[in-house]
């Protein structure tokens, strides 16, 4: 597979701005074709693509500050003859019902006595969360599930909406305004948030398109009569409650979800998810979005 650097003959300033960027994609590509011999990322260099991909939209979007981009698209000035309707929809939220709803789910108790309250879960603005021990990422859907089955309960098996996305929303939501906060000190964790930026930077599917197609050089652009969104901000309202999903009666969705449909609309197999893909590009979003304030859920369209 060929990986494109974004932005190839675009304008010079955006070159300039986002060099770093192109060649996180180059990397991508290196990787894709099997290549063992690409150095390992350091903290200080993850570091510097945080400041260099929140800068750009800084500069893309002058006049909004890093906390305006928990609105999502809604916070973008491509946005603004929409946001009146949004922002008076916000006065009484469609998911209003079904958070009550979670949090007597989530208080409810096992045949142990206990509940999810019992869960050891780590705050809601630090996932995913790099284990040392498996190597892995936890998630907190992943924790959910863990627990369940920890004390004899089912596990949810749709881990992309319905009950999931609500117990997620309800538990994030004990967090909202706490900035994100993901820690990626460890050469683990390191590893995954390079196969992350990869996925995020890689085209894929028959329209050829990667995730900073959309939602990075297009972001605030018009497609199909729609705003795309900045990937600023991206993660920090999921799950969410999307009025396409509730037209299909399916309201809720966990970013894996939209993970999928993003894959189905360039045409691309969607990978599982809770899967290794799908985890490692959270994980690499959630790191770009360091010192956003959770705000969940969140109504999108």
């Amino acid at each position: 597979m060929r990986i494109s650097m974004p932005w190839c003959g675009r304008r010079s300033q955006e070159k300039k701005k986002m060099k770093k960027l192109f060649s996180l994609a180059l990397a991508a590509g290196i990787a894709l074709v099997g290549v063992s011999t690409v150095q390992a990322i350091s903290e200080s260099e993850i570091q510097q693509d945080i400041e260099e991909f929140q800068g750009y939209f800084l500069k893309r979007f002058p006049g909004l500050t890093i906390e305006d981009f928990q609105d999502g698209v809604n916070a973008l000035p491509q946005y603004a003859h929409r946001r009146a309707n949004w922002e008076l929809a916000m006065e009484f939220p469609p998911y209003e019902p079904e958070m009550e709803k979670a949090a007597e789910e989530w208080n409810a108790s096992f045949a142990n006595g206990k509940s999810l309250n019992d869960c050891d879960l780590a705050p809601g603005h630090t996932y995913p969360v790099f284990d040392a021990a498996t190597g892995d990422l936890r998630t907190i859907v992943g924790d959910i599930n863990a627990c369940l089955k920890a004390n004899g309960e089912d596990q949810i098996k749709n881990v992309k909406r319905a009950k999931m996305a609500r117990l997620v929303a309800h538990y994030r939501s004990q967090f909202n305004g706490e900035k994100m906060a993901v820690d990626f000190s460890d050469p683990g964790a390191q590893a995954l948030y390079q196969k992350g930026r990869q996925s995020y930077w890689a085209k894929r599917g028959q329209l050829n398109f990667s995730c900073a197609d959309c939602h990075v050089h297009n972001a605030g652009n018009m497609v199909r009569g729609d705003v795309m969104s900045a990937g600023l901000g991206h993660g920090v309202g999921f799950p969410v409650w999307r009025t396409k999903w509730q037209v299909a009666g399916k309201p809720w969705g966990t970013i894996h979800r939209r993970y999928g449909g993003c894959n189905k609309q360039v045409r691309a197999h969607p990978f599982k998810a809770q899967g290794q893909e799908y985890k490692a590009l959270e994980f690499y979003e959630a790191v770009m979005n360091t010192g956003i304030p959770l705000k969940v859920p969140s109504q999108r369209q």
